[in-house]
């Protein structure tokens, strides 16, 4: 049933797509700057680099968790694909709001309808789970302070590892995600040049911060990582973007194989540490490589790929439960088999779970807009 829902979903995706990629290189929408110079020109079309991106990103992490549930997280790669996403979701915001005006408070009511139903439904689906059969879940400690906190995302120390995790472990990367939409919508209210500086600037205090910092506040210690220059380095590429300052073609490819290839040698020489350094640049270059081959060429839809992109926060939120329940039919696996059984089930389960619950809800909770506006990967 998952697989025909899946199939059909393909279907629709590719006949959904196509028109908008016709004509591409010539449709676009023009923009003036104040003193009425021409400075940037915006496909309409979706950004098709930028789903895929998010699909492998999001493929990447269940392959780290797969492998870690076997032998050894030999792919532990796959982790850098978080360190994807923030730098698209960088990119993803100035471009969207760079193409249309935003009060601040609809942009943040616009985040919260795209992030917040799903990861409640999940969250409190895994704490109801967890109280009524606990032997399913022996390591997890369900506390109400730790559930709320989660669910609104307040970085806290879990009561089961004293990691700060929320109740659902990948919805760490959600409370980065919520605070960068938060600093973002206050930066709406400014020029765009002011606007660029501003996020820099925030975002390197709060490292900065984080390096003199000696005290166990877990919201300090969270929000003044270095991870979080990750945003703003997306933000960057998103400016140069709509100003049209991409480099030229090749330049797309040798920031592609540059990504990859830094990404390899991290994990060849087991180099992990600064995560900002050892996976945000690569997870830049790879962006960065991605939207320069789209600027100036015309990217083949690949249809499997653009729903994945679509579902990528489904299965991203999902993936970990799919691989906990597939591990407890671990006897019946060897390696490979539960490896591949946990990418493919995490893709079902993830495309199901976003078809029929978080796309339309997201729909039927997002403000009619008057003009439609391109998709951006949102």
């Amino acid at each position: 049933m998952l697989a025909a829902a899946l199939r059909a979903e393909l279907t629709r995706n590719a006949m959904d797509v196509r028109p908008r990629m016709q004509g591409r290189g010539t449709d676009f929408c023009g923009r003036h700057s104040d003193s009425g110079r021409h400075y940037w020109r915006q496909p309409l079309a979706k950004l098709l680099s930028i789903q895929y991106l998010r699909a492998f990103a999001a493929f990447g992490v269940v392959a780290f968790h797969a492998q870690g549930f076997t032998y050894g997280r030999t792919l532990v790669i796959g982790s850098a694909g978080v360190d994807v996403f923030f730098v698209v979701s960088g990119f993803v915001m100035w471009t969207v709001t760079a193409y249309r005006t935003q009060a601040p408070t609809d942009f943040f009511l616009n985040r919260m309808v795209r992030i917040v139903p799903m990861y409640w439904f999940v969250t409190l689906s895994f704490v109801f789970a967890a109280m009524v059969f606990p032997i399913l879940f022996p390591r997890l400690v369900v506390s109400t302070t730790h559930t709320l906190a989660s669910l609104f995302f307040v970085p806290m120390r879990s009561p089961s590892d004293g990691e700060i995790w929320p109740v659902v472990v990948p919805g760490w990367t959600l409370n980065y995600e919520m605070f960068f939409y938060a600093v973002f919508a206050m930066a709406l209210v400014l020029e765009n040049t002011t606007r660029l500086v501003f996020l820099a600037a925030v975002f390197l205090v709060l490292t900065l911060i984080g390096r003199l910092y000696t005290g166990g506040s877990p919201l300090i210690v969270f929000y003044t990582a270095p991870i979080v220059l990750e945003f703003p380095a997306g933000v960057l590429l998103g400016r140069a973007f709509e100003q049209d300052r991409l480099p030229q073609l090749r330049w797309g490819y040798i920031s592609l194989t540059a990504g990859l290839l830094l990404l390899f040698v991290s994990v060849r020489f087991e180099i992990d540490s600064p995560r900002a350094m050892v996976w945000g640049i690569p997870a830049f270059l790879l962006v960065a490589g991605a939207v320069i081959i789209e600027k100036n060429r015309s990217v083949p839809l690949v249809p499997a790929l653009a729903v994945l992109g679509d579902a990528s926060y489904s299965v991203y939120l999902t993936h970990t439960l799919t691989i906990s329940a597939i591990g407890k039919f671990k006897a019946h696996f060897n390696p490979l088999s539960f490896f591949a059984a946990s990418l493919v089930l995490s893709a079902l389960i993830g495309v199901a779970a976003w078809r029929l619950f978080e796309r339309p809800l997201a729909e039927f909770l997002k403000p009619r807009r008057r003009v439609q506006q391109p998709h951006f990967a949102e």
